[in-house]
């Protein structure tokens, strides 16, 4: 190798992962605006004013009232209840979003939205790298690091969302965020990795209200470090640093909490903890009531729709870890050369994300919950899942001794590696929809699939190339609960304005859309039904998953 191979060799070495999210984020600027526009983002831009609008009158701010007012109400036709009426949901990516959409003045609704999609994956796109961060502090070992990463970026269904979920990968973002500073306070416990750390579990709190557990497991683990007889130091005034400033950040990242920060949390935590829309949902070939969840649902969901890859090495750590809880961190002794629950700060770390998963999802499981359309209300799991799988990878290293072995093992990794970012580019830019290889194909279409309607914006397109000759109005009917006028705004106004939906009115309708999804029993209540004088001439598929159906009217 002569001595130019050598230097290039050491500098891409040496940048390895500079030039690998360099790449990382270059793909994802060419794809994004790719994507449809979801149920519920209408909903969130709407919620993003009304707040901005709130703030400004607070503050006085007079050059931007008349706009803001202008804009919020210009926004109408939810799916979802009014937001004025449920003000009670986080504004942390929304408000901030609302303010550039004013402050660029664009009017334009697809470049709206698009502005909203490149922010949805940049908040995501920071989270993994602060994810390698963390694996860089606990692991060192670049292979597993990078095998951790990849498991945390290539999940098909989180990175589909990363794209337009701007409450659930928002919550995993700034969730992964503050698990990075956590990891630092436990290595050094000092003011500026306290202030960072409530900063972020603050937004996180502010995102969903279910990130309360951050906190919570932290003042937890601080008491069980009081345990310690050998623990001299006295971080009491630290600690009660850290509370001030994550009550602090969380009342200052959700105006909902201004006017009354102690009544209007405990009202935010009753209503997400009790309030329920009436909704049935399709679950393994039969329809669930969105309140009463067999247990099985969140597991169940986790199970079909996450990388097996990432499954094998989690289960392999939590048995591990499960075990170590309860032969050795539960059998302390008075005396002991280790008094903590952990030994050394690598332990601390692993343990605490074995706890918060199992307390958080032990919760989630047995509580009752209320969750909408599979698992994506608690997508901030898939942070703890791919830590612990990555901890799983790295425990096949230190077993295997024989280093054929171990390279043979990392290899067939790769390769499942591979097999994730190939499902990427099969199902683009349907990677939400995707279903692992636990499911038959038969089994695949006996779960919801589509209900965020990102696949409007296709089928609308489809109709378009359809009726391309055509210069009337072309009249669609949607037999699925699914706002079809929002993928509209997606469309050039030229396109745009070719079409008019017309809800459930098939008699006016000379195409209906039907992409299996509805609020309703579909067994029991026939407001979904085709009729007769319609017939299926297209459907879209991915991966033997029907997405929608096209139905038009017999001449």
């Amino acid at each position: 190798m002569n001595y130019l191979s050598i230097k290039f060799y050491n500098l891409l070495k040496k940048n390895f992962y500079l030039i690998f999210f360099l790449i990382y984020f270059f793909c994802a600027i060419i794809i994004f605006d790719d994507y449809g526009i979801s149920i519920v983002e209408e909903f969130h831009r709407f919620s993003g004013f009304y707040w901005l609008n709130y703030v400004v009158n607070i503050l006085n701010i007079d050059s931007t009232k008349n706009i803001v007012s202008d804009r919020l109400s210009s926004i109408n036709g939810f799916t979802l209840p009014n937001p004025k009426d449920f003000p009670f949901y986080g504004v942390v990516f929304d408000l901030p979003l609302a303010l550039f959409e004013t402050i660029l003045n664009i009017q334009n609704y697809k470049n709206i939205f698009l502005l909203r999609h490149f922010f949805n994956f940049l908040i995501f796109f920071i989270s993994s790298i602060y994810f390698y961060k963390i694996l860089n502090n606990r692991f060192k070992n670049n292979i597993i690091i990078f095998f951790g990463l990849l498991l945390y970026i290539t999940s098909p269904r989180i990175f589909g969302h990363s794209f337009y979920n701007n409450k659930d990968i928002i919550l995993l973002s700034f969730l992964t965020i503050s698990m990075f500073y956590y990891f630092k306070t436990i290595d050094n416990f000092n003011f500026k990795n306290i202030l960072l750390f409530s900063i972020f579990s603050a937004l996180a709190c502010s995102t969903r209200i279910v990130a309360l557990f951050i906190p919570l497991s932290f003042l937890l683990f601080y008491l069980f470090s009081l345990l310690n007889k050998k623990n001299k130091k006295n971080q009491n005034l630290k600690v009660i640093v850290y509370v001030f400033f994550f009550i602090f950040f969380t009342i200052l990242t959700w105006p909902f909490l201004w006017s009354n920060p102690i009544g209007n949390f405990i009202y935010a935590i009753k209503v997400f903890s009790d309030y329920s829309l009436p909704i049935e949902m399709l679950f393994n070939g039969n329809y669930v009531y969105s309140k009463l969840l067999p247990i099985k649902y969140i597991p169940m969901w986790i199970l079909i729709t996450t990388p097996i890859l990432t499954l094998i090495f989690f289960l392999l750590a939590f048995l591990y870890k499960l075990k170590r809880f309860f032969f050795r961190y539960i059998n302390i002794k008075e005396v002991s050369d280790y008094e903590d629950f952990w030994r050394g700060n690598n332990e601390k770390k692993d343990f605490y994300i074995f706890f918060n998963f199992l307390i958080v999802f032990l919760y989630l499981i047995l509580s009752g919950v209320t969750l909408y359309t599979g698992w994506r209300q608690v997508f901030f799991l898939h942070f703890f899942l791919v830590y612990l799988s990555t901890y799983g990878i790295n425990l096949l290293a230190i077993f295997c001794k024989n280093r054929k072995i171990r390279l043979t093992a990392y290899s067939f990794i790769f390769f499942l590696l591979i097999s994730n970012i190939f499902d990427l580019i099969k199902f683009h830019p349907y990677q939400s929809l995707y279903f692992n290889s636990i499911l038959s194909d038969r089994q695949k279409n006996l779960f919801e699939v589509d209900y965020w309607g990102i696949s409007g914006l296709k089928f609308l397109k489809e109709v378009l190339h359809l009726e391309k000759n055509n210069k009337n109005k072309i009249n669609i009917a949607t037999a699925a609960f699914l706002p079809l006028e929002r993928s509209l705004k997606l469309l050039d106004a030229n396109d745009s304005d070719r079409i008019n939906i017309v809800g459930q009115n098939y008699e006016d309708a000379k195409y209906i859309f039907d992409n299996n999804i509805s609020e309703v029993n579909k067994f029991l209540n026939k407001k979904y039904d085709i009729p007769k004088n319609f017939n299926k001439i297209s459907e879209f598929q991915i991966d033997n998953i029907v997405i929608y159906k096209i139905y038009k009217k017999s001449k």
